[in-house]
């Protein structure tokens, strides 16, 4: 055997064997599979309409980035199932005068992708968790944060806003980005395997 034929032979068992596939196809993904469906999550959080925010973004994230078709429920060949466990905000800095100045909201879900026709779990999260931080007040810009980075923040409007006006648009923000940030997780590990 000639050392190009050998050289060949090593690339193609090393892909293979390392679990590289198409981008929507993971490893454990049906060949038979053409679509999904994305099942209303359970809500066991006092934020509404919680479970239709992620439901979208779960389902546009697969539009965005999948070869599969997203078809209503229940007519998807595969389905994403879930429930969202629990949401929470929680102050991480203060003044000296001990006001809260900064928020930390941490959502977490727990999800199935199942192949409808023979009910098999396809891939299952038990616990999936995203944070985000956010400030509470008109003097406080997280610089880390994905709206500060974007420009979006108009001082002219933060200005005629009170702490506690900014603190819960910025929390209602911050949950927007978060349910994205899980839509994009779902996706990943689902479907890519991350």
């Amino acid at each position: 055997m000639t050392t190009w034929w050998r050289w060949t032979l090593v690339a193609v068992l090393a892909t293979t064997g390392c679990g590289y596939h198409f981008a929507g196809k993971g490893a454990g993904i049906p060949e038979t599979a053409r679509s999904v469906s994305v099942r209303l999550f359970g809500n066991h959080t006092r934020e509404r309409a919680l479970e239709t925010a992620l439901k979208r973004s779960i389902e546009e994230e697969f539009r965005r980035r999948s070869a599969l078709t997203v078809l209503p429920e229940p007519q998807g060949d595969l389905v994403v199932t879930g429930v969202i466990r629990s949401f929470q905000t929680s102050p991480v800095a203060f003044t000296g005068t001990s006001e809260a100045v900064q928020f930390q909201g941490v959502i977490q879900i727990s999800f199935k992708l199942l192949e409808r026709a023979t009910g098999k779990v396809v891939y299952e999260n038990p616990l999936l968790q995203e944070s985000i931080d956010y400030g509470a007040t008109s003097t406080v810009v997280v610089t880390s944060s994905p709206r500060f980075q974007r420009g979006t923040i108009d001082a002219r409007d933060l200005a005629n806003m009170t702490n506690v006006q900014i603190s819960e648009a910025r929390k209602q923000t911050s949950l927007s980005e978060l349910i994205d940030l899980l839509a994009r997780d779902v996706y990943l590990q689902g479907m890519e395997g991350f």
